[in-house]
């Protein structure tokens, strides 16, 4: 699966392979779609044979659909801003990897388009958006971002303030203007009004610290080898690159976890077999084989991704003060807007389920952290 996620390929495959076992593995860690975008059902069928090729092309389809669909989304987007007279807008993510020429589309999963406002416009662009027939999640408005709306045709859209974690040129996350200011944005000429990208060093410091300053502690529910094949696609195995953007997400990623991310790019794109990397017989472990631990074991290992699960109280990207951030974390997990009662425990019989369920959260949360820290302490850190 690695191999053909992100190695050379002219590299010979290895022998013998599980066909099936294969297919399954690239699903589970959202790796199938990339399979085949790189190497074709012409390749996957003579190593794999061709119904186990005929999947992974199914999977590469489903996720071009999907792809498609949030291009249309983006563009609708940027219509729906040209009334407001913004001076600019800017798609981050999937949108923008796609504008800087990254092949995402079939290659790819994503599930939303994010797009950066000037400051105190925001508002102005998700009514904008509900105007025009988008649902509202009801879910909570974030630190960094409005809560997420939903196109009537499927689709999610996250207008956001600031770019969480990435400071190019100040201590707190870059807005739009900053970005602007230090010449960090590309303007993408197919959209209506006036639209931009980040530059592809801001692209790459995103998706780090998107990848393991937000989802770091939740291999489970994020698909980390995302963030690894954005970063490998965007160059981050060439030290340069790290040098480049390391300042920018020193706050939430250190200097070693970043480095760790860079080694096991270039290991992957060089089509290096784990198997062989230092930690095994007794070796010291380098980072870059406790980080590929760490994104096998958050999905094959459910006591390890409960276990994880405490870093709840770890830091997470924040323009506030830590213990302030923490108390709203801590907030935001004990009082639960109905969308969120909803998605954790299913919509209740009556109304006032609604009542209880706030009403015993509490309980169940020490419930749940008593279970992970029990769990944590069966598990490797």
């Amino acid at each position: 699966m690695l191999l053909r996620a992100f190695g050379p390929p002219s590299a010979p495959p290895p022998r013998p392979v599980d066909a099936a076992a294969c297919l399954a593995l690239a699903r589970r860690f959202e790796l199938s779609a990339r399979v085949a975008a790189r190497n074709g059902r012409e390749r996957l069928a003579a190593e794999l044979g061709a119904e186990t090729a005929d999947g992974f092309r199914r999977d590469q389809s489903m996720t071009a659909a999907l792809g498609l669909r949030l291009l249309a989304v983006a563009r609708d987007v940027a219509e729906a801003a040209v009334p407001l007279d913004l001076p600019l807008v800017v798609f981050l993510k999937y949108v923008a990897l796609d504008a800087v020429g990254l092949p995402v589309v079939g290659a790819r999963s994503a599930c939303d388009v994010d797009v950066l406002v000037p400051a105190g416009r925001e508002g102005d662009l998700q009514r904008a958006l509900l105007a025009r027939g988008y649902h509202d999640s009801g879910l909570r408005e974030g630190e960094h971002q409005l809560p997420s709306l939903t196109h009537p045709g499927g689709g999610k859209v996250e207008v956001h303030r600031r770019m969480p974690g990435v400071r190019p040129a100040s201590s707190r996350s870059a807005t739009l203007e900053a970005l602007a200011g230090a010449g960090l944005l590309s303007a993408v000429p197919g959209l209506p009004g006036r639209c931009a990208v980040p530059v592809p060093g801001v692209l790459a410091a995103h998706a780090l610290v998107h990848g393991l300053g937000q989802h770091g502690f939740w291999p489970d529910s994020y698909p980390l080898f995302k963030m690894v094949g954005d970063l490998a696609d965007l160059g981050f195995a060439d030290p340069g690159k790290l040098e480049e953007i390391a300042p920018w997400v020193a706050r939430d990623v250190s200097r070693e976890e970043a480095e760790a991310v860079r080694r096991l790019c270039g290991a992957l794109v060089a089509g290096s077999d784990p198997a062989g990397w230092p930690g095994e017989e007794g070796e010291e472990v380098g980072g870059e084989m406790v980080l590929l631990r760490h994104i096998l074991a958050g999905r094959l290992d459910p006591d390890y991704a409960a276990a994880m699960r405490l870093g709840f109280f770890h830091s997470q990207p924040s323009d506030h003060p830590p213990l302030v951030r923490l108390l709203r974390s801590v907030v935001d997990a004990l009082v639960l807007s109905r969308a969120q009662i909803d998605a954790i425990y299913g919509p209740p019989r009556h109304p006032l389920g609604y009542l209880g369920r706030r009403l015993a959260r509490p309980l169940d949360l020490l419930r749940r952290l008593g279970s992970y820290g029990i769990k944590a302490l069966r598990v490797r850190p």
